[in-house]
């Protein structure tokens, strides 16, 4: 297929820029304005078209080739959005660079890969315009200079296709997947409810309130002294509290235990004062503003004007390609559309996420999807058929860990915390987690998805995951070959394989042709510790387990959605395409009348084995409703 590349250079200022906006945003708003664009033909001279020629320009360009952007999330939607042209493939060299690339570089831009590459060094010309329109770069006499520099870079970003897929680095099968993956922005469906986000707004903004009315009763002088590591610290020890601390394992520096993740803070909110709860709910309401923050972002996004269709409040859904080093996506525009709030009895932001009338949302989710790849893996074979003849594993575990017969399905509580914990068991320690940190996860996800939190002792913790490694001795032992076998390989070469995955010096080869990276791998005092994007991580045989199943679990859920895809085409007229991917889940929208096929065929692809995967039992469930939220 044909391939040329596109690089739009648009206006901007200190105000109106892409730091201070979300690229939808910007692109919708008034003083939008593009300067021109540059375009390179594959092995042609690249050439300029000025900006009041782009309509022309793009209502006479051939759709049925590939077009590629460093960054096309960004000149796709100008293209889509401005000039009504999306063709039959969009190439993201950003998106490329970050899967093949993203192990050994800090930045990503341009610049840094093309210099990475050997390709050479984008110009400077764009900072001598900050502020200047179109005219005014005439006027100034930098037209010319402008336009050389977006040519360049249309050839910088040229060379990155040929060093990176055609040089045989990227995976050519991943195109369809990253296309997939940029039209859930470029192409948008997603209606957003800007009634339903105000009054979460408000009650969102209330509740921070009266958060910090409280904290300021108990000493704090405002929100300052919350956001304050130190102040806060201050805080806890006024109310006899010594705050909790960590060791960053990347600066080996101990620092205050004050993040979400933070399993010792966390446990505050529960302590026996309800002056330290009230302190601590307090710094977590009011520190990290991303509830509130990226409500407001949606409601402004709902109150753009598009071309031709007003205040249409379409929903983009920005996923960032190989976001996580496992290849799966990650949210852009600071909107982290992959993380919608769903636990813990509101899920208000998706519910705004609404299907146009006529259509409804279907979601369809691979079941237990990691826990059934670490029993396939690990030849744990009664774990496999149990899955496969769809018992009830978590009741089961739950029975052995409990000495009794356990149905979680039952309306009794006891039962139901029981299964609760059996559940948690299966999902949660095929890594290696620790009977503490299970304790921990227990007690926070009970509460978040019970609404009562289950409080495990030490004696109990300690038998769960006795139980979990003695009933599932395979697994434990899987963990012993990667971390005594597996990872020096990693470390200095040689042959090793589980499932599908062939280790390399530095590499583990996936099915889809993507790597996992591992470089610099070493070992510090019995620990290995390898480098990502000049970072030092820790890595062991749980972890790289963790790592392989998820990267697993990324091929097998991105496959089955282009199937998805395919299918609805070719038997039902409809070619349902793909408008948000969480994680496991693929999520549609289709017309009312399609939706129960729609589901049958979700169903079916998630489920249909690829020939690298025999005897991995898959399942996946189908829910579908007005909004996303509805849908699970």
């Amino acid at each position: 297929m044909k391939i040329t590349v596109l690089d739009f250079e648009t206006y901007y200022d200190k105000e109106y820029s892409l730091r201070k906006m979300t690229p939808v945003e910007y692109i919708l708003d008034y003083r939008f304005e593009a300067i021109g664009c540059a375009v390179k033909e594959f092995k042609a001279a690249p050439y300029w078209v000025d900006g009041p020629d782009l309509p022309k320009f793009f209502a006479q360009l051939d759709k049925n080739q590939g077009i590629a952007s460093h960054n096309a999330l960004f000149d796709m939607c100008v293209a889509a959005w401005r000039y009504g042209y999306t063709p039959r493939l969009i190439v993201d060299t950003l998106g490329m660079s970050r899967a093949c690339l993203g192990h050994k570089l800090t930045s990503l831009s341009l610049d840094s890969v093309a210099q990475h590459l050997g390709l050479g060094v984008k110009g400077k010309t764009v900072h001598k315009v900050e502020g200047m329109s179109r005219a005014a770069i005439i006027a100034a006499g930098l037209y010319q200079e402008y336009a050389g520099y977006s040519m360049d870079d249309a050839s910088l970003c040229e060379g990155i296709v040929e060093k990176l897929l055609i040089g045989g680095h990227f995976p050519v099968n991943e195109l369809a997947v990253m296309d997939m993956v940029l039209r859930c922005a470029i192409e948008p469906s997603f209606k957003l409810n800007r009634d339903l986000l105000a009054q979460h707004l408000h009650t969102v903004t209330e509740q921070k309130n009266t958060l910090l009315g409280q904290a300021m009763l108990l000493g704090a002088s405002g929100k300052s002294d919350l956001m304050s590591n130190d102040r806060f610290a201050e805080l806890l020890r006024g109310l006899g509290v010594e705050p909790p601390m960590k060791t960053s394992p990347v600066t080996g520096k101990v620092t205050y235990a004050f993040a979400k993740t933070d399993v010792d803070f966390l446990d505050l909110q529960e302590h026996d004062d309800p002056a330290v709860q009230a302190l601590v709910a307090a710094r977590l309401g009011n520190k990290s503003t991303i509830e509130e923050t990226r409500t407001q972002r949606l409601i402004n996004i709902s109150n753009l004007e598009w071309p031709g269709k007003g205040q249409a409040c379409l929903m983009p859904v920005p996923l960032k390609f190989s976001g996580a080093h496992t290849h799966r996506m990650s949210g852009d525009w600071k909107l982290n559309e992959q993380n919608l709030p769903a636990r813990g009895g509101n899920n208000t932001i998706r519910r705004a996420h609404e299907a146009p009338e006529g259509h409804r949302v279907v979601a369809v989710d691979s079941s237990q999807i990691e826990a059934r790849l670490v029993a396939w893996l690990a030849g744990q074979h009664d774990l496999v058929q149990g899955f496969a003849n769809k018992e009830d594993i978590y009741s089961q575990f739950a029975s052995e860990v409990f000495g009794r017969p356990v149905n979680r399905k039952l309306p009794d509580p006891e039962q139901i915390a029981m299964g609760f914990v059996g559940k948690q068991g299966v999902l949660g320690l095929g890594y290696g987690l620790g009977w503490e940190k299970f304790r921990r996860r227990v007690k926070s996800d009970s509460k978040n998805q019970l609404g009562t939190a289950i409080e495990l002792s030490d004696e109990e913790s300690m038998r769960v995951v006795s139980t979990y490694r003695r009933k599932y001795d395979r697994v434990p032992a899987l963990w012993k070959n990667l971390n005594y076998n597996a990872i020096p390989v990693l470390a200095g070469g040689g042959t090793f394989q589980v499932g599908p995955c062939v280790f390399e010096k530095g590499s583990i080869l996936l099915p889809s042709g993507l790597r996992l990276w591992y470089d610099n791998l070493e070992n510090r005092d019995g620990e290995w510790w390898f480098t990502y994007g000049r970072k030092k991580k820790k890595i062991y045989g749980g972890k790289l387990l963790e790592n392989i199943c998820q990267a697993l679990a990324r091929v097998l859920t991105f496959d089955a959605a282009l199937r998805i895809q395919k299918r609805t085409t070719d038997e039902l007229g409809y070619l349902a395409r793909l408008k948000l991917q969480a994680h496991d889940e693929n999520v549609f929208i289709v017309p009312n009348e399609i939706v129960a096929p729609t589901k049958q065929i979700a169903v079916e692809e998630m489920c249909r084995l690829p020939s690298w995967a025999t005897g991995l039992p898959l399942a996946a469930e189908a829910g579908d409703g007005p909004s996303y939220g509805e849908a699970k």
